[in-house]
């Protein structure tokens, strides 16, 4: 909590932790190829306190250097048809839109395609490794990040292996995780959510979150395995 003082000497307490969810939402759509060669399309919105921290991470940065550090950070991906729109406009979400090609997301063994359906998306790793925690975890605000999959296999394939849909929650409900995945066809749809409600999370829940973290990560790292026909 916090105290606001005004000229006229009054006051009156104000709470600092942020009411609205700040959003990061993906939606991407890609094909694959026999050869494990990826092409597809992502557009992603940044809202609220997560809006804040991307501004502030580009601020100071041309948009060439900002995208061969993407492309370097991810695999060598290829980036094409970039578009940055309200990014000074502070009353908007931050939209993002770009083309990407790669062949580093995937591996070809025999007839079998092996893929991590989020590609340059998945955090594999784990921000919460201590075995004690000495003070309390705090995210700053609530968040939602959510992810909309769309992936079209090769017509000449099948899918061999598909991670099971999984639903976990931390036991308040301070965190929520989704994973819900679906074939029709010669395409695979996925849906991601990962929702953090309380922005502060005292030292006697840090085995919950770090158990909740480790759980999603893995769910995320899972891979789908496509089968020539």
């Amino acid at each position: 909590m916090g105290r606001l003082i005004r000229k006229d000497g009054t006051s009156e307490e104000i709470d600092l932790i942020p009411a609205k969810i700040s959003d990061h939402i993906v939606s991407m759509s890609y094909d694959i190829n026999e050869k494990g060669e990826i092409k597809g399309k992502v557009r992603r919105q940044y809202s609220n306190y997560k809006a804040l921290n991307f501004r502030n991470s580009v601020a100071n940065e041309k948009e060439d250097t900002y995208l061969e550090k993407f492309e370097n950070d991810n695999n060598k991906i290829e980036l094409s048809e970039y578009n940055r729109t309200n990014q000074n406009d502070l009353l908007l979400p931050v939209l993002e839109s770009f083309s990407f090609t790669s062949s580093n997301f995937s591996e070809v063994i025999g007839e079998k395609i092996y893929l991590n359906p989020m590609l340059f998306f998945l955090d594999e790793k784990n921000p919460f490794k201590q075995e004690k925690r000495e003070y309390p975890v705090d995210f700053g605000f609530p968040f939602l990040e959510k992810y909309a999959i769309s992936i079209k296999i090769p017509n000449n394939y099948m899918v061999e292996n598909l991670p099971k849909s999984a639903s976990v929650a931390m036991q308040d409900g301070s965190g929520v995780f989704k994973f819900n995945v679906a074939v029709s066809e010669n395409n695979i749809q996925l849906s991601v959510v990962h929702q953090m409600n309380e922005v502060i999370i005292p030292i006697e829940k840090y085995e919950g979150l770090k158990e909740f973290y480790k759980t999603m990560l893995a769910k995320e790292s899972e891979k789908i395995v496509l089968k020539k026909i």
